[in-house]
Formats: C-alpha cells, sequence, structure tokens
C-alpha cells in the first residue's frame, strides 16, 4: 500500500510539472507569434496585403535585400486565411521563394542546399493550386500564370541537378503549352517561353533564335499591358529588356545589347540586375 500511495504522489508531481510547461509554452507560443492588430486599428484586407507584398518584393529585388524578400513572403502569408484570394496568395508565396532561390544561387555555391529548399516550396505551392478548383473570374488568369512560373521553377530545379531533367523537363514543356492556350498574349507567358527557350539546349528542343523572337514580343505586350485588378502580377517588363540584352551579348551584338539594358533601367530606373550586374560587366568585357 505504501508503494502504491508513493507511485500515485509521484503521478501527481510528473502531472503538475507538464502541465506547467505546457502552460510555458502556450504562453511562449502566443507571445512570440507575430503582433496582432491593436482594437482601434482596422485589420488590413488581404487584397491590400497582396499588393502591398508585391510591392515590398519588387523592391527588394531592386535592392538585392534579402532580408526585405522574406518580409514580402511573410506579408504574403498573412492572406493564406482568406479563401477567396488563397490561389494568388499561393502564386505570390511561389514567386518571392523563386526570387529568393534567384538571390541565394547568386552568391555561389554555398547556399545551393537553402536556394533547393526554396524551389521545392515554391513548386509545392504552386502544385497546390493546380490541384483545387478555382472559382474566381480571373480562374483562366491565375491558372496561366501558375503554369508559366510552375515551368520557371522546375527550369531551375533542373539547372541544379541535370538528372531532373529527364522527368521535369516534359512537365515544364507542358505547362509551358497550357499556359499558352489559355493566355497567348499574357506576356510572362511569352517571357517565360522565351526564356526556356533560351536556356535549353538545342538538342532539347530549344532556340536562340526562337527566344529572341518570343522576347521582343514579350516586350511588345508588356508595353500594351494594362492590369484589370490590382492583385495581378505586374512583374516582368523591364526583365524582358534584360534578358533581351542577354540574347543580344550572346549575339555578339554589342550596341543593341547596350540599347536593350539602357531601355531596362528607363522602364525601371532601379532595376538593381541591369545597373550593378549586367551593364557593368558589358562594359569590363569592352
Amino acid at each position: 500500500m505504501q508503494y502504491i500511495l508513493l507511485a500515485f504522489i509521484a503521478s501527481l508531481i510528473i502531472f503538475t510539472k507538464l502541465g506547467c510547461a505546457a502552460a510555458r509554452q502556450s504562453t511562449y507560443e502566443q507571445n512570440s507569434g507575430p503582433p496582432t492588430a491593436k482594437s482601434d486599428e482596422p485589420a488590413q484586407s488581404a487584397a491590400s496585403l497582396l499588393t502591398s507584398g508585391r510591392n515590398i518584393l519588387q523592391q527588394s529585388i531592386n535592392e538585392n535585400n534579402l532580408d526585405a524578400m522574406y518580409a514580402a513572403r511573410a506579408t504574403f502569408e498573412r492572406t493564406l486565411t482568406d479563401k477567396s484570394l488563397s490561389a494568388w496568395s499561393h502564386y505570390y508565396i511561389a514567386l518571392t521563394d523563386y526570387r529568393i532561390a534567384n538571390y541565394l544561387l547568386a552568391q555561389g555555391k554555398k547556399d545551393k542546399d537553402r536556394a533547393s529548399k526554396h524551389l521545392k516550396e515554391a513548386a509545392e505551392h504552386l502544385e497546390k493550386v493546380t490541384r483545387e478548383e478555382v472559382t474566381r473570374e480571373d480562374a483562366k488568369t491565375i491558372a496561366a500564370e501558375v503554369y508559366a512560373l510552375l515551368s520557371s521553377v522546375y527550369g531551375r530545379q533542373i539547372s541544379l541537378s541535370g538528372i531532373k531533367g529527364m522527368f521535369l523537363g516534359p512537365k515544364s514543356g507542358n505547362l509551358l503549352k497550357k499556359a499558352e492556350q489559355l493566355a497567348p498574349d499574357n506576356p510572362r507567358v511569352v517571357l517565360s517561353t522565351a526564356i526556356s527557350a533560351f536556356n535549353t539546349p538545342k538538342m532539347w528542343g530549344g532556340s536562340k533564335e526562337r527566344a529572341q523572337e518570343g522576347l521582343q514580343r514579350a516586350a511588345e505586350l508588356f508595353a500594351r499591358e494594362k492590369p484589370t485588378d490590382p492583385i495581378h502580377p505586374v512583374w516582368g517588363h523591364s526583365e524582358t529588356y534584360a534578358w533581351l540584352g542577354i540574347a543580344y551579348m550572346d549575339r555578339d551584338e554589342k550596341d543593341s545589347a547596350r540599347a536593350a539594358f539602357e531601355k531596362a533601367l528607363e522602364i525601371d530606373p532601379d532595376n538593381g540586375w541591369v545597373k550593378y550586374d549586367l551593364l557593368p560587366k558589358m562594359k569590363k568585357e569592352n
């Protein structure tokens, strides 16, 4: 009987300690979470958060600011609770992961694993959208943008591991075809197709000539683009001229390349990729 009583007391002590630990953990999680809006401050809508996050992301890309990219991602994550906009939320989180991966890969091999993780997460977010039924009026626009971006993500994954090209290559190509069928005049779809053609070896269907034509067409489409919804993507215009400059450099047409880079900066004077990387490299080679 004495042993039973001692065991009972020991059990009470253990459960009491576990309960205190759980309470401390719960308190910590509540205190360490994102700050909640004060009662006298109106909550920001998911749509306005998407627009705000999009602006933060573009500025972070221009400034090559990794911390700001993560801030943009956190902003997009806050919009996931609005089911009516969740497809766009996943799209923008994936776009941010894709941009972060590109930033990390530009730093060298040391960040390759982190970049791969972000590409994997980008693919997962976009694949989730492709599996769900989107009932919004802009469902076709969402699908075209998602297909084009997912194709680019797969392409980047292939660049890190050539063996993945065996199964991701066909997937990437099929996604671009679907995007073109849904939105043949979407400039980001045309841009993604052109970049794919430029980076894909000729033996696997790539073509520098077709890429050049696609980039020129994308530039024309961007010039005429008029977004009908403030949450729709608007990125790519300045980037198109950056890629045009790269294509001209590949053909050793340096004057045309310089003109393309200057046009990119005319569209977006803060384009850090062109201002601090592409143009200085071209001038150094001259």
